[in-house]
């Protein structure tokens, strides 16, 4: 009776923006969120995250991942894995990928699909390079380029952001303010909570001080773009064989006050839909999880880090999952 009072309480004061749900004045900062949810977390814990709520941003339209969805991923071959480990982390496996560790910024920006996405190819570039070379791709091209992905900072879907890669390739970028790259990420973090930003226009030249000129030069591509069956164990083979993944689900805002622990969503009305990166699983203390990267900073959660419920498909964190191969030919080539 009492959670049910709490969420009638919440959803008298929720207000709609676009493709992002809010609450009212008295649950804006996760640190109020935390102390009204205290008694409800059983496998985590919630905190105080320094930016207001609404300045962490999901993206992912999901009422057209169905129709952009990629076809189901290489099968794999029963002799290959004949037994997966309890627990991995992508960190400890290829320690030489020191991209898998990175936490990204997608700032006031919608671009969680965007960010996300070019993450996890940033690791598999990494991965399956013959000698663990890095090349960090940046979200700038899928933000201002792709035009079947989505509308930049107002949403994408993630399947085409794959298929993109495959066709088009993408080019460098580091963090806002960085130089760092072909296209350093464009957007800074939200000053304000009616902050919306817009993707920058599409461009083919890399800023003044890169050195490169010209984006097709820059450029890498995917060999192969795909979806994973939604299944704990094929997902888990996917981590374990290839390296990281991109999956979405639901956030509702006590998510938005995550600080440790496994996940389980226990209060409040749903916020946006969410991309990340998933690098790994194990259990904590009987409670299995999925361990992935956000995209809103270091500041937010773990490190930039959170574990979510594995195996129940909780929020559709199951359901929803891309990856690709890297084509080092194509490059080398160009």
């Amino acid at each position: 009776m009492f959670r049910a009072l709490l969420f009638l309480t919440v959803c008298q004061a929720i207000v709609t923006t676009g493709f992002q749900t809010e609450i009212g004045p008295s649950y804006r900062s996760s640190g109020a969120i935390a102390n009204t949810i205290r008694n409800l977390t059983k496998s985590w814990t919630a905190g105080a995250n320094p930016l207001p709520i609404s300045y962490y941003r999901g993206g992912v339209r999901l009422e057209y991942q169905d129709k952009f969805r990629l076809p189901m991923g290489i099968p794999v071959v029963p002799e290959v894995v004949t037994e997966l480990p309890e627990s991995f982390d992508a960190r400890d496996q290829w320690p030489e990928c020191s991209s898998i560790g990175e936490i990204r910024q997608q700032g006031c920006c919608g671009s969680c699909w965007a960010v996300a996405a070019t993450s996890v190819m940033t690791d598999r570039w990494c991965i399956h390079s013959p000698e663990r070379s890095q090349f960090t791709f940046g979200a700038y091209d899928l933000l201002s380029c792709c035009r079947q992905c989505g509308e930049g900072c107002q949403g994408g879907n993630t399947g085409p952001a794959w298929a993109y890669w495959v066709e088009w390739g993408l080019s460098s970028g580091g963090p806002y303010n960085s130089r760092s790259g072909c296209h350093p990420y464009p957007i800074d973090v939200c000053h304000s909570s009616t902050e919306e930003n817009v993707a920058p226009l599409c461009s083919l030249k890399c800023h003044m001080s890169y050195n490169v000129t010209d984006t097709s030069r820059d450029r890498r591509y995917g060999k192969v773009a795909y979806s994973v069956a939604a299944d704990e164990e094929r997902i888990k083979e996917e981590i374990y064989l290839n390296g990281p993944v991109q999956a979405v689900f639901r956030v509702y805002v006590d998510f938005k006050a995550y600080k440790s622990g496994v996940y389980r969503h226990v209060w409040g009305p749903k916020s946006s839909n969410h991309a990340v990166k998933m690098l790994g699983w194990g259990v904590e203390n009987g409670v299995k999880y999925w361990l992935c990267a956000n995209s809103w900073g270091e500041s937010w959660g773990d490190a930039g880090f959170f574990k979510i419920v594995r195996g129940e498909n909780h929020l559709g964190i199951e359901s929803d999952v891309h990856a690709g191969l890297p084509n080092f030919k194509k490059h080398e080539e160009a």
